[in-house]
C-alpha cells in the first residue's frame, strides 16, 4: 500500500516579482520563461495590461509529474 502525502500550496498565484525573490531568478529570465511558456501564468482575460501572476499550483503539479509520482487531484 502506498502512503498518502498531502502537499499544501499556500499561495496558488504569485506576482512575478515575488516569485523571482523567492526563487532567486532574475526578472529578465523569468519574463523570458513566461514568454516561451516555461512558467505558467494566470490568464489575464480581457485585461492585457494586468500584472503577471505565476501559477504555483501548475508548477507544483509539473514538478511532481517529473518525479514519476502518481497524482490524485
Amino acid at each position: 500500500m502506498r502512503p498518502n502525502i498531502t502537499i499544501t500550496i499556500p499561495t496558488p498565484y504569485l506576482p512575478i516579482d515575488e516569485c523571482c525573490r523567492i526563487t532567486g531568478t532574475p526578472m529578465g529570465t523569468a519574463r523570458d520563461m513566461v514568454r516561451d511558456g516555461r512558467l505558467p501564468i494566470r490568464g489575464k482575460g480581457d485585461k492585457p495590461r494586468a500584472r503577471v501572476e505565476i501559477n504555483m499550483a501548475a508548477l507544483t503539479v509539473q514538478a511532481l509529474i517529473e518525479c514519476n509520482i502518481a497524482l490524485n487531484a
